[in-house]
Order: C-alpha cells, then sequence, then structure tokens
C-alpha cells in the first residue's frame, strides 16, 4: 500500500509539473529576419512665419477723370486724372515750371470726393471739419484765440512725438517772447527784428532762421483810371524807396523783391528782371507828364 501511494504521489507530481509549465508564459522567440522598416509619421504642415493670413479682397479702383474738350477756356489745367488710389496726373496747356509749387500750395490739397460733394466745395464747411491723411487731426477750433491738434493713431509714417499740438495767435511780438522766456510755450513764430539780438543772448532759447515765403506787393488794378496808364503805374514804382522799407521794418537778411514770387521757391523765382530803382525825379517826371491825372495830383 506505501507504494501504491508513493506511485500515485509521484505521477501526481509529474502531472502536476507539467501543468505548471504549460501556465508559464512563451519565451520570445528571436527573430529570424528585421522587421520591415515603418514611415516616420508625417507631422501636420504648419503655416510658415512668412506665409500672410489671407486678407478680404479690396474693392476694385475707379479712377476718375476730369477733362476740358480743349485750352480755349484760357486756363492752365488741361485734365485732372486719378491713376490709382495714391496717383494723380495733371496734364498741362501749356509748360509751366512752377507748377509743382503751385499744387504744393494748401487750397490746392487734394480732397476725397466723396467730402467735397458732401460739403458742396464750401471752404469754410471744409475749414470747420477739415480731413487728410497727417500725423494730427483736428480736436477743437476757437477762431483768433487757438487750435488744438491730437495725434493721428492712424498716421501711414513715423508716429508723432506728442499726444497734443497747441497753436495759439498773439498779435503782440514782445508778448510771444515773455511766454517763450518763462516757459508758458515751446516755440514761438515770427518774433519781431528787434528781439533778434535777445533771444540769441540767451542761452535757454535758440533762435533758427528760416527762408521767407512772403512778398509784401502794391497792386494796381489796371482796369480803372488812373492806374489804366503805364505810365502812371512806372512813376510809382519809381517813387517808392522799396529798401528803406525793408530796412527799416523787415527782419534782419530781408531783400528787396524782383518779383512775385519768393526766392525760396524754385522754379519760378528769377532775379534775370530787374524792377525799377528808386528815382523820385524820374518818378515826379512821369507824373507831370502825364495828363489829365498830372492836373489832378
Amino acid at each position: 500500500m506505501f507504494k501504491r501511494s508513493l506511485f500515485t504521489f509521484v505521477a501526481l507530481l509529474v502531472v502536476l509539473s507539467l501543468a505548471l509549465a504549460a501556465c508559464q508564459p512563451k519565451p520570445t522567440e528571436a527573430p529570424t529576419q528585421p522587421p520591415a522598416q515603418q514611415e516616420p509619421t508625417k507631422v501636420p504642415e504648419q503655416p510658415t512665419a512668412t506665409q500672410a493670413p489671407e486678407q478680404p479682397t479690396a474693392p476694385a479702383f475707379e479712377g476718375m477723370k476730369v477733362e476740358a474738350p480743349n485750352c480755349d477756356y484760357g486756363g492752365e489745367l488741361k485734365s485732372i486724372e486719378a491713376v490709382d488710389a495714391q496717383t494723380v496726373k495733371f496734364t498741362l496747356c501749356y509748360p509751366d515750371p512752377a507748377f509743382p509749387s503751385k499744387v504744393a500750395f494748401n487750397v490746392f490739397a487734394i480732397v476725397d470726393s466723396d467730402y467735397l460733394a458732401q460739403v458742396g466745395g464750401d471752404s469754410i464747411k471744409m475749414s470747420d471739419a477739415p480731413v487728410g491723411t497727417g500725423p494730427f487731426k483736428l480736436k477743437s477750433w476757437v477762431r483768433g484765440d487757438s487750435i488744438t491738434f491730437e495725434a493721428n493713431p492712424e498716421y501711414w509714417g513715423e508716429k508723432p512725438k506728442y499726444q497734443t499740438l497747441i497753436f495759439r495767435w498773439s498779435e503782440q511780438s514782445a508778448q510771444r517772447l515773455l511766454e517763450l522766456q518763462s516757459g508758458q510755450v515751446d516755440g514761438i513764430d515770427n518774433p519781431a527784428p528787434e528781439d533778434f539780438a535777445t533771444i540769441e543772448a540767451d542761452s535757454n532759447l535758440q533762435l533758427i532762421p528760416r527762408d521767407p515765403l512772403n512778398i509784401f506787393y502794391i497792386g494796381f488794378n489796371v482796369d480803372l483810371a488812373p492806374f489804366n496808364n503805364e505810365k502812371v503805374r512806372q512813376a510809382f514804382a519809381m517813387a517808392i524807396d522799396r529798401k528803406k522799407i525793408v530796412d527799416n521794418y523787415y527782419p534782419e537778411g530781408s531783400e528787396v523783391a524782383t518779383v512775385f514770387v519768393p526766392p525760396a521757391l524754385k522754379p519760378g523765382w528769377s532775379d534775370a528782371n530787374p524792377w525799377y530803382e528808386y528815382n523820385p525825379d524820374m518818378a515826379e517826371l512821369a507824373r507831370r507828364n502825364t495828363a489829365p491825372w498830372a492836373d489832378r495830383v
């Protein structure tokens, strides 16, 4: 019985060993061939820094052209044309070297056509609510006293260095100088000639000369007597001591004008056509030889 029990125990142990072996994980077999290489996963393309986001399509530019049938109307402009959003083309009836200076004058500024139609070309309305693309915008205007500007955040060029800019009027040059010396203002324009030396002697101030753009002149209505007589106009021209007027009433550096255009505007200014020299004797002779005007003077 002992032997049978021992045999039974050994048989049971063998069966149990086989069962345990069957429950063990199967050892990993070494691959006989290297696995096929897989393609790397592609990262979705991202927009590069140089790719600008799509912008809405701008409306097509609608040009405009105003043209005279011919130049017989007596003016200088044959046509004005808006070539593109930033270009205007002028066609002249005759050559004019001073034309660039003329169109640079502020009264000839180019204005939006819708705004021009809205105000009907009324210069007063356009002054009250001006439009433009400058570095400052009009904030308030107290006529005869001051005008206040504020920086234009949409200005296309270099941003202004000041948020607020105020211009004030003062008829008294001495008062303007006092405000400058006391620090109430940052700068003044057109100081009196007698104040030049005072400004130059003050280490806190700086005198900045600039070319003048004004011309003082006496005009004649040639359609009215006696100025419809050329000799009368010549007599007046020779009777006025223009140099004395410039020396006594104009700032240092001013000069006697020979033509209507200031020397700073070139082309346009020329000294090739000298004006009448001061000659009271010739002026008196011209006056006496001019009838019937001479009898009334």
